[in-house]
């Protein structure tokens, strides 16, 4: 059983018409404003973002990481 058996259209005058029939004009998708060099700054811009999280990544991998010490034996020849 629904909660309300017929929908309410007429809300009564709670919210006010607007006067050019378009209740969310402010929606409207603008155009895009940007060109070639805003498009190419923002490529390059992303890029470098990238390599310095991925290098900022294997700097903390490096530094959390456990200390190894190498150890390199020699057979010596008698």
């Amino acid at each position: 059983m629904p909660l309300i058996d017929e929908p309410v259209d007429d809300i009564g005058g709670i919210v006010p018409e607007a006067k050019d029939d378009a209740v969310v004009h402010w929606m409207d998708p603008r155009r895009l404003t940007v060109g070639p060099a805003g498009l190419s700054a923002t490529a390059i811009g992303a890029f470098a973002l990238g390599a310095a999280t991925a290098v900022a990544v294997l700097a903390l991998a490096h530094w959390i990481g456990p200390e190894r010490t190498v150890v390199i034996e020699r057979s010596r020849r008698a």
